[in-house]
């Protein structure tokens, strides 16, 4: 009996838990749908946003990483990846730039090149990898030069009732198919089956970034001057740095300066505080007395300038200052002695034993000319720009560009 009247509790047990089970998946799938709620569609369009402003914002950072690490134009960009084809070396949409024809990129716009970036393989939220488009002012060719910091962009980005106009670069996520839009093998190289709203016009040097619709989703990020220039000075700078403490460590002495009103860029004799002296400029000119040691920039040797510095123009947009002491025919022991030399404020202490600074000026603001015919025109610290042996450390704001660093000690 036993054994009879337990069956039915058993079979009552078993059915109590296929019922259990059955109100656990319902839940479950009640849960789900209300997880997928909560994250569709307005979560997930936010997802997908931060997954392409990252992807943007990326390629943004490798370009101008990218433009300070040129080794002869610093400031220079490669062409966009979309026409070079050589099979097994450089095809469409392998993530490497195209090679220039001539003196000019084949294209001005096409797909990022992130292999020559040292990327990975960017996509955004859709999948699509990113495109670029480059003003052709920053082109990585001679024809290109001068590139500086008074070099300016092609571009122009409208966002809403914004426009940013002078804008060097532009990198482009084209989102899902829009419109008539067709990704196919036949068109994966075809500006206009990715992007749109007047982006993918040939040799347009307008792009728009607007709101998502059916026929138009393109997001985009510029490379302004602004963004780019202050890393590309800070190049600039160190590499004067450089070539001023080989040129010390040969003669014992910094050179003398060049004035602001000698436009042929020659050592100015006895002067201590102007612009970067180019050497053998003009060619022929005489070693005197009070300018030794520029025969030493004559040849190639670390205390002379990158070729790429005056072939760009960066001597017009340096200052240098040195300590009197620290030039001929003072004594070494001088320019290593207690007083004398220059101030750098704002520096951690001590700040008053400095023997040299340099200074990379920014783009021009409203009043400064350029090439600079003073001080001022380059410089925006007052006390950078006052002639005595005290300097202060630019601040970087909307009214301060410049770029300082010591040189020794």
């Amino acid at each position: 009996m036993s054994r009879i009247g337990a069956e039915p509790r058993r079979r009552q047990s078993v059915q109590r838990g296929q019922v259990l089970l059955a109100m656990l998946a319902i839940l479950g799938i009640a849960a789900g749908a209300l997880i997928y709620a909560t994250v569709s569609p307005a979560s997930l369009t936010i997802e997908n946003e931060k997954k392409t402003a990252a992807a943007l914002a990326q390629a943004k950072d490798a370009l101008i990483g990218r433009a300070a690490a040129d080794q002869n134009r610093p400031g220079s960009l490669p062409c966009p990846d979309l026409v070079t084809n050589i099979p097994g070396t450089n095809i469409p949409n392998d993530g490497i730039a195209d090679l220039l024809v001539g003196n000019e990129c084949p294209s001005y716009i096409g797909r990022l090149p992130w292999r020559t970036l040292g990327l990975p393989d960017l996509r955004d939220s859709s999948g699509e990898r990113l495109w670029y488009a480059l003003s052709r002012t920053f082109r990585d060719d001679d024809s290109a030069q001068p590139i500086n910091s008074d070099t300016a962009g092609e571009l122009t980005v409208n966002s809403g009732s914004a426009t940013l106009s002078g804008v060097i670069a532009v990198v482009l996520a084209p989102g899902g198919a829009a419109g008539s839009q067709a990704r196919d093998a036949a068109n994966q190289n075809t500006v206009a089956h990715y992007l749109e709203g007047g982006n993918e016009i040939a040799g347009t040097t307008t792009f728009t970034a607007g709101a998502v619709s059916g026929s138009a989703n393109d997001r985009l990020l510029a490379v302004t001057s602004d963004a780019l220039f202050p890393v590309v000075e800070m190049r600039v700078a160190r590499e004067v740095r450089a070539f001023l403490a080989a040129y010390f460590d040969i003669n014992g002495y910094y050179p003398f300066a060049n004035s602001y009103s000698d436009n042929s860029y020659g050592c100015t004799p006895l002067l201590t505080s102007g612009r970067i002296p180019q050497p053998g400029v003009p060619l022929g000119q005489p070693i005197s007395a009070t300018c030794p040691g520029l025969a030493d920039w004559q040849s190639p040797g670390p205390a002379q300038p990158p070729a790429w510095f005056a072939a760009n123009n960066w001597h017009r947009l340096t200052h240098y200052s040195m300590a009197p002491a620290c030039g001929y025919p003072n004594s070494l022991g001088s320019c290593f002695g207690a007083g004398g030399l220059l101030t750098v404020q704002g520096m951690p202490v001590p700040n008053d034993d400095k023997r040299a600074v340099v200074i990379v000026t920014g783009r021009a603001f409203p009043g400064q000319s350029r090439p600079c015919a003073t001080p001022d025109d380059c410089l925006e610290d007052p006390e950078n720009t006052n002639g005595d042996g005290v300097f202060v450390k630019p601040v970087l704001s909307p009214a301060n560009n410049d770029r300082l660093v010591i040189v020794s000690p």
